[in-house]
């Protein structure tokens, strides 16, 4: 059983970058921050059932991230990588779900509850779900630096993919290529679950037995 799961368990991440874009093309663009009251709560009744479907979509493929993490790191101790990098890497991927999960959060709650908000209240959740997503930008900078050297010093997946998501990591808090660099984790997160599950478990080399000196 354990060894199947270590085998599949990489898949986690082709579940993620599924659920993640599906999250995408769910959902709308949503009002902006200067958007009246009355515009956003239009907004909402219109579009209640896509943003709601976006919402558990993405809540979905966080969780997902975060077991892909777990999956990567096991591969990466498995081949004799770092254990620090190892656990960076599930670090950053709970960090960033964690982070990432009350902006999913406050769409459900606008898209559910609408009809029973305030003027302030649907005003304010609609500027914290537009905007609050620094916290977030650090998760994805750990899991990305982190991962990607772990990635690279183990070689699991590759060490070429490790400096990818490097990259991708480096890009997180830059803010003009922000959100393109999540969406390239994301992308990444698919292949790579795809990838180590190819790979299989690796095998674990046993060490030789030592010959005593008293038996020559």
């Amino acid at each position: 059983m354990e060894r199947w799961l270590s085998r599949w368990a990489p898949l986690s991440g082709a579940v993620a970058g599924i659920l993640i874009a599906v999250s995408i093309f769910s959902g709308s663009n949503t009002p902006d921050n200067n958007a009246a009251p009355a515009q956003v709560a239009r907004f909402y009744l219109q579009h209640a059932t896509g943003q709601k479907v976006a919402a558990i979509a993405g809540i979905l493929g966080l969780a997902f991230l975060v077991l892909f993490a777990v999956a990567m790191a096991g591969r990466v101790r498995a081949v004799g990588g770092s254990g620090w990098l190892a656990s960076g890497a599930i670090g950053g991927a709970a960090f960033a779900a964690a982070a990432f999960a009350p902006v999913l959060a406050f769409s459900w709650v606008l898209a559910s509850d609408i009809k029973f908000l305030t003027p302030s209240a649907v005003q304010t959740l609609n500027v914290l779900q537009n905007d609050l997503f620094l916290p977030a930008l650090a998760g994805f900078f750990v899991f990305g630096v982190v991962g990607g050297l772990a990635a690279v010093v183990s070689k699991a997946p590759a060490r070429w993919m490790g400096w990818v998501l490097f990259v991708f990591g480096i890009g997180a808090v830059v803010p003009p290529v922000s959100w393109f660099a999540i969406l390239g984790t994301f992308l990444w997160v698919l292949v790579a679950g795809v990838w180590l599950a190819v790979q299989g478990t690796p095998q674990v080399r046993q060490p030789e037995p030592e010959v005593s000196l008293a038996r020559v």
